[in-house]
This record gives C-alpha cells, structure tokens and sequence, in this order.
C-alpha cells in the first residue's frame, strides 16, 4: 500500500493526473462483487473513463467490505516497509525498517510490477537545476511543476502510454514540450483508438473475447482442437492471422496519419511505431481523447535518440542536439524486485534470480527443462519460430519458477500476486486471488513436482516465445488475459464464469460480472471437500 493513508491503493490519489484514464471500459472495471457506478454527468468516451474513479471506487470498496466486524481499511496497516522477511518453525516474520514485526502463518505478496521506478541512466544529471520526476510521481509533483513561472520548457523521455499520457498533460499546461525516445529501445508505442466494432463499446473488449485471446492468438494455456490446430498449424490459417494483425498494425498508424496529419511540426512522423502487436515488439496503449493527436503533432517536438550528456538547463542528444528544459518527466517503466527477500530465499522459491546465484545441479535441470518445452512450443506454433527483428530487454536472471507465475514448488505458505504482466488488473486480481487462497488454505494441491516443472518450464518458454521482446522472465502474456485466468481459475475447479451458451463464451468479451457467482461456488466446494 501507499505509505499516505489517503492512498488506500496501488493507483492512489496521489498518482493522479488530468488526462489519466482508465485503460478498460467500465464493463471490464471494477471487481465481481461491487459494480464501479459513475456519476451521471462524467464524460465517457467508448464505456471508457477517466481513472480518478478507479480511485474513488476502491477507496468505497476498502470500507464496504467488512469481514468479522472489521472493514478491509481497517485491516491495512500503513506505513510498514518491510525490511525482510523470515520463517522459523512454520511462522513467517515481518521485520519492518522501523522495529516493528509482524507473525503470520501465511503470507501473499502483492507488491506487483508497478511499486519500483526504472529511472534512465543520465550522465550528468547531478548538473540538471530543475526536477527530474518518474511516472509514479508525475501525479503528486505535477500540479506544482505547471504552475511554476519557472518552468516553461519540458522533456519527456520514453515512448509509452505513461509518457504520451505526461506529453498531452504538459502541452495542456501551457508549456512547451520535448519528447525525447532513445533509437536503441522498443520506439515509441503503437497506440490504437478506443473505438470497438459492432458489440463490442472498445478495443479492449475484443481482446477480452476467448476468440482473440485464446483462438487468433497463439495460448499456451488452452488445450489443442481443430480449429486452433487449422489456424496456428496450417500455412493457410497463419497466413489469414498474419493479415489479421498486420491490419491491426495499420490501423493505428492510419489513425495517427503521421504523413498528412494538418499542422504537424517536423517530426511528428519520427512516432511512427514499429511495433509489432501480434508480437508486442513495442509499448501498445490506448487513445481515449479525440484531440490526441493534434495536439501533440501541433505543439511537440519529437526526438528519436539517446541522450549523452545532461546539462544545467539542457540534454544533449547523440546526435549533438542540444534540448532546452527546465524540467525531465521519466516515461521508463518499472523494475520488479523483492528487496525484502534474501538472495538465498529467491532462489528456494524460484523466483526470478541471478543466473549465476542458480544451484549448478537446478541450473542445468532448468536448462533442460526449458529446450524441451521450446520444442513443444514450436511444434504447436510453427509461427513462433520466426519472430521478427526486434529489441530485446536484457534478462540477467532465471525465469520464474512459480507455479502459475503465483505458488513456490518449495513452501505452500507463500503467494506472489500481480507478478504477471497482463492487461487487466481486476480480473488478474480475482483470478488470482481464488487461486491463492486455495494454494494457502490447502484446497488445491500442485501436481507432482516433475509434472509442476514441465508445466512452468512450458508456461515460460512460450512467454519467451510469443513475447520476444518482453517474455524472457516468463511471465509475460499480454495478449493472454482471459487464457491465464481461465486457466488458473480452472485449476481450482470452478466454472461459474462461463457463459450457458457456447456461442456467448467465445464471442462475447470476458467483464467483471462473470466472477460474480465464483465466491460462492468456491465456497460450497471446501465445504463439500471437508
């Protein structure tokens, strides 16, 4: 949680911003149990709105839920950074940086992808006299930043969402911007507009549908049938595919209209993406605002190269350019660390580690473990043989070896949620959240080591597979949405989500409601087991 007690969640008020939207429809919003209700005059662009709601839903949600007489509010305990954890006789403690501890049996860490900046390597930058803020602060520091007199020129680095959403907010803030993406990164994103087609109100909700994600999608986390084996194990059904994509790639730059777009400032073009999104070789994002476009081609200068030097007032680029700033707003994503955990105990819960801290003996076993699956892989998706040139982020590590990217082989006592990379955070969180209290309460049980391994190792490489860019970790399934939570969900037994008719399932995009019955279903099965 947020260390500010106003700040009940990951998206708190204090990373909020003009112009931050949410990057799901409300259909698709929220969790099973509680409906997000919006006020009636709020703007609502395609079912898709702006994420101070989110805010506001989950602070409402954090006090309507009360378990035993004390609401889930009540439960959070702020200002506890935990220094480092340990078990001893079956008891985990919770050593905090301030002396404090705390001893729970079970424990589930939930810190996810989003808690830890990736600051961007600036030499110089102790010479730079104005703020260099990352995305995460953007929220809290901006509203001051605009409203300085001296602060009249900025600089966004990176190319995705987080950046394009800080570009737009700073252009409407009266100041003069400079969007600066390095040559030798992913590029800047691919971004679609928000539109849907026929009974779909988004984007993302095509995506949701088990049409897109689990059949025009290659999944491992669906088993083969005729019509996924026509499609992804024929030449005709891949070259169909093909088409399919590529014209998803088109359409966002057809509706960016790089070339011909009226007003736009030399350079405009230079965000042309090169993403591949069937591959996501490149940030993907959203446009929710209609007037996106125009202002960035009108008010940005775009810059496409790495930075060498950091002056007092300036960058200075690698081809000797030199941008005037008063201020550096950081678009460069997140890293994922546990820094409470000890080397030792990443590598006995098979969490991602450093390759050289890896057992010689599990080493090779994952090495092996990993060919095989990629030959599997391959088999079933020949298409994934052949990915296309891209930028590849170094992996230093092993991939994860959770089971279900959630539960350790080695202790039943401990989750790890949100350490996916998926497009929905409610409907990951639920999923996860039923499978996580069957692996902690013992309902469900993971296969036989040899069989668990096989899977993660499957699981893994065809992250590393589908996702060249990103996947190497094995924990990436950006276009997987609705296979992994199917699939985890399934695991535990529970079926309650899926539509009566066959037709509903595949078509019709997965949204909050069809968790709605999963609690008590899964209730009524422990009692049934006990």
């Amino acid at each position: 949680m947020e260390k500010n007690p106003e700040d009940v969640v990951v998206i708190g008020a204090a990373r909020l911003y003009n112009g931050f939207w949410s990057q799901s429809g409300l259909r698709m919003a929220g969790f099973s149990d509680q409906a997000i209700e919006l006020p009636p005059d709020v703007k609502i662009v395609h079912d898709i709105f702006e994420a101070k709601y989110v805010t506001k839903y989950l602070e409402q949600y954090v006090e309507n839920h009360v378990y035993n007489g004390k609401s889930l509010r009540e439960r959070i305990l702020f200002g506890f950074r935990v220094a480092n954890i340990a078990k001893s006789e079956g008891i985990w403690k919770l050593n905090g940086s301030d002396g404090r501890s705390i001893a729970a049996r079970r424990v589930a860490v939930a810190s996810g992808n989003t808690s830890r900046p990736a600051m961007p390597a600036l030499p110089g930058r102790e010479m730079f006299s104005g703020p260099i803020i990352h995305q995460k602060d953007f929220g809290r520091a901006s509203s001051e930043v605009f409203a300085a007199s001296s602060i009249q020129k900025i600089a966004v680095l990176g190319g995705g969402k987080s950046a394009a959403d800080m570009v737009y907010a700073s252009v409407k803030a009266g100041k003069k911007v400079a969007w600066i993406i390095r040559q030798d990164g992913e590029g800047p994103a691919a971004f679609a507009a928000a539109a849907g087609k026929g009974p779909y109100r988004n984007g993302p909700e095509i995506a949701a549908t088990r049409m897109m994600s689990t059949l025009m999608s290659p999944s491992c986390f669906t088993k083969p049938n005729w019509l996924s084996s026509l499609i992804h194990g024929t030449a005709f059904g891949r070259r169909i595919l093909t088409q399919i994509w590529l014209g998803a790639d088109e359409a966002c730059r057809t509706e960016a209209n790089f070339e011909k777009r009226q007003g736009a400032l030399p350079g405009f073009e230079k965000l042309k993406s090169d993403t591949a999104i069937f591959w996501c070789t490149g940030p993907v994002g959203m446009i929710q605002l209609e007037d996106f476009w125009d202002t960035i081609a009108r008010n940005v200068l775009v810059y496409r190269e790495g930075i060498v030097d950091v002056r007092e007032h300036s960058i200075i680029l690698g081809n000797g350019s030199e941008v005037t700033t008063d201020a550096i707003f950081c678009g460069t994503g997140w890293l994922t660390r546990y820094p409470f955990l000890s080397t030792q105990q990443s590598v006995q819960l098979g969490l991602p580690h450093a390759k050289d801290d890896d057992p010689p003996e599990a080493a090779q076993k994952w090495k092996s473990l990993l060919e095989a699956a990629d030959k599997q892989v391959i088999a079933r998706f020949p298409q994934l043989a052949d990915p296309p040139a891209c930028f590849k982020h170094p992996q230093a590590t092993t991939t994860t070896r959770l089971y279900n990217c959630i539960a350790p082989l080695t202790d039943s006592s401990i989750v790890f949620l949100g350490a996916t990379y998926l497009p929905n955070a409610f409907r990951t969180a639920e999923a996860q959240a039923i499978f996580a209290t069957a692996c902690l309460d013992g309902s469900f049980q993971l296969p036989l080591q040899d069989q668990a391994e096989q899977e993660i190792a499957y699981m893994a490489a065809f992250s590393n597979r589908r996702y060249p860019s990103h996947g190497a970790a094995g924990n990436y399934f950006n276009m997987d949405l609705v296979g992994y939570t199917d699939k985890i969900v399934q695991d535990v037994g529970l079926i309650s989500h899926r539509r009566r008719w066959w037709w509903q399932d595949f078509f019709l995009p997965c949204v909050a409601a069809d968790y709605s019955g999963i609690k008590d279903e899964y209730l009524k099965k422990c009692k049934k087991q006990n």
